[in-house]
């Protein structure tokens, strides 16, 4: 086996959760930061919680209302054409 290929091992590393919860384990890095943990996890806890992760819930919903405007300004689009067709006749 090689000499000196693995890296260095931290027997208390120090783990920092999102809900506020700290706990100690052995790692390779000195400090590691999760956002959910068994504390606050639903599979454990019991109780169902929504994480939104770097605003995407609000960002779906721009891109959905987004996509009902575009699909409204079409249509309107079609009914004046179909209009203009009418009076043309």
């Amino acid at each position: 086996m090689k000499d000196k290929i693995h890296p260095k091992w931290y027997p208390e590393a120090s783990v920092a959760c999102g809900c506020g919860a700290t706990f100690t384990t052995g790692s390779t890095l000195p400090k590691i930061s999760v956002e959910v943990c068994s504390q606050c996890h639903p599979l454990y806890t019991g109780q169902q919680k929504f994480l939104d992760t770097a605003g995407r819930v609000e960002k779906f919903n721009q891109r959905v209302a987004l996509a009902e405007k575009k699909k409204a300004e079409a249509d309107a689009r079609k009914v004046s054409k179909d209009e203009a067709a009418a009076a043309a006749l």
